[in-house]
């Protein structure tokens, strides 16, 4: 009946009616077996200062149709390394051995001969390099020629994993080792397969968050070790031995997530869900403007005279920091909070300069379940935030403190604001509001200071 709580949903005013229908669903069955793999790899030593180079001869193909290169690498710091001939954007992630690092890209073709491409490694001191997977050419898989538009963007990022190589195009690679001798010890990489397209991909064992071609799966501290089986509990068939991950990996490879999964999923994401979650951020900002007496933004401009957006673009140098894209001015730049509003930190000098796609991908998590140990590092140089902090998955204790020393104002004054009780698709903003902060109280470790939710329901009910 009216007013009753009997049957209400989760997160819905006490009034609302029916859940609206379901849009999104899971039920993708698995092609393969997830497994894992060893395979010792023969590598190249470099005295100081000797090089050894990869040249890419790509073929020409038609206008509109994909070119592409990539591969995996190991090598310590002391190797350098750097990619010329490719005028576009590519991928370049260089992990600190025994971790693995990747490079590559792809593009559409403009029909004309590609340019020779070269990858260089260049040592500073006597050092090993060894090679997995280095391949180019014409790429193409059916998801590519019926893929909406808005899934074809920014295509080079999923390179070398996202890069399938037609036999009868592919580029002739030329390696110029001046005289290099094979390295005494052969370097081990690990391969996981994807349970959709079957193939064996390589992964990080020793430093997890250093991608590879697998997401993590478990990130959240309280999750770890991830003991899903086939996320977090793999079958080495090398050994035959089950391998405990810490994160865990996803069950698809990044491509396949983003073509089979995520085309799926996210068309089916409601005008409705997403005005929530507009509704909930906006919510989010009006408090801690309040607790903070202004946004940070205002603030900054009052205290500097500059702008915040355009300071922050200049810190990171005109680019996104988690994969180098050039963004011309601070406007085509992403404004991240670094530490999420979902957590209650304001966005403020601490924020971090991203690209479109890297400021979505990276949503609502926090550094540590976002960027490597090496990113977090680099990272907590560049925003000033100790780097102890950024390994720190937990709310803005200071948010949390002041507004429970404010809650009568909370209840009273703040949630019955107009534009908070106003309710849309049964769902009104306070709720929403309330039910957001209680989620960020249960990240703290040592459990919640109070409980939002039980008393904002015990105020509705008072006369």
């Amino acid at each position: 009946m009216p007013g009753s709580n009997e049957g209400k949903l989760p997160g819905k005013a006490e009034w609302a009616g029916r859940r609206r229908p379901m849009t999104r669903k899971a039920g993708f069955s698995a092609r393969a077996a997830v497994e894992l793999q060893r395979v010792r790899v023969d590598g190249y030593r470099l005295a100081r200062g000797q090089r050894l180079d990869l040249v890419f001869h790509l073929p020409t193909v038609k206008a509109g149709e994909r070119l592409g290169f990539g591969g995996w690498f190991i090598a310590p710091r002391t190797i350098g390394v750097e990619i010329a001939g490719t005028a576009g954007p590519f991928v370049l992630q260089q992990a600190e051995s025994p971790n693995w690092s990747k490079f590559g890209s792809q593009w559409v073709s403009d029909g004309a001969k590609p340019d020779d491409i070269r990858l260089r490694f260049e040592a500073s001191a006597a050092s090993s390099v060894a090679l997995w997977d280095v391949l180019g050419g014409r790429v193409d898989h059916e998801y590519l020629h019926h893929a909406r538009a808005a899934l074809m963007k920014n295509m080079w990022q999923f390179a070398p994993e996202g890069n399938f190589y037609e036999p009868s195009a592919q580029a002739r690679v030329e390696v110029i080792d001046a005289g290099l001798h094979e390295a005494p010890d052969s370097a081990e990489i690990w391969l996981k397969s994807c349970n959709r397209c079957g193939r064996f991909l390589p992964v990080n064992l020793d430093d997890e968050r250093f991608h590879l071609s697998f997401s993590n799966h478990c990130v959240a501290t309280h999750r770890r070790p991830c003991r899903h089986s086939g996320f977090g509990r793999i079958l080495n068939i090398t050994d035959d031995l089950v391998v405990q991950l810490d994160y865990g990996f996803q069950l698809e490879c990044r491509f396949c997530k983003k073509f089979e999964v995520n085309a799926a999923h996210n068309p089916q994401r409601t005008a409705a869900q997403m005005k929530e979650d507009g509704a909930r951020r906006r919510a989010i900002e009006l408090l801690l403007e309040h607790l903070y007496e202004g946004t940070p933004q205002l603030r900054y401009r009052q205290r500097t005279g500059r702008e915040l957006a355009d300071d922050v673009w200049q810190r990171f140098g005109g680019r996104c920091f988690k994969c180098g894209t050039a963004l011309s001015t601070s406007r085509d730049m992403h404004l991240d909070h670094t530490r999420p509003l979902a957590l209650l930190w304001p966005v403020d000098y601490t924020a971090t300069a991203l690209c479109a796609t890297h400021n979505s991908e990276k949503r609502d998590r926090p550094p540590v379940g976002f960027y490597t140990a090496e990113e977090l590092e680099r990272l907590s140089e560049i925003v000033g935030i100790p780097l102890s902090e950024l390994q720190d998955p937990s709310p803005n204790r200071d948010a949390i403190e002041q507004l429970g020393n404010r809650l009568n104002w909370f209840f009273d004054e703040f949630l019955t604001k107009p534009e908070l009780m106003k309710t849309r698709d049964g769902k009104r903003a306070a709720d929403l509001l309330v039910k957001a902060i209680q989620k960020a109280l249960l990240q703290l470790p040592d459990g919640p200071p109070y409980n939002l939710e039980k008393l904002w329901k015990e105020r509705q009910r008072k006369p």
